[in-house]
């Protein structure tokens, strides 16, 4: 139907050399999923990759959800090339 923006969830991404970096500022997304108070989201884009790293924090700063050990990696794939067909 539509996208609604969430305040203060929004990420600014900044050049730094062949990428493009970004974050929501910390504890400025409200979230009540899982037992959260806010999320928190870096996200990495690359000519080849994107890195998406969300996570939920509770009020005492303690994760509550999402990955642990960095973000989810998307590497570019490369559209498949159909063999031509022959005719009869």
């Amino acid at each position: 139907d539509s996208l609604v923006a969430l305040e203060g969830c929004d990420i600014t991404l900044h050049r730094r050399g062949n990428t493009y970096v970004g974050s929501t500022e910390q504890g400025r997304c409200p979230s009540t999923r899982e037992g959260a108070s806010y999320t928190t989201s870096e996200v990495v884009l690359g000519a080849d990759r994107m890195v998406s790293w969300d996570r939920g924090w509770d009020a005492t700063g303690a994760q509550v959800w999402g990955a642990t050990q960095g973000g989810y990696i998307f590497v570019k794939r490369t559209a498949a090339v159909s063999a031509p067909t022959s005719r009869p």
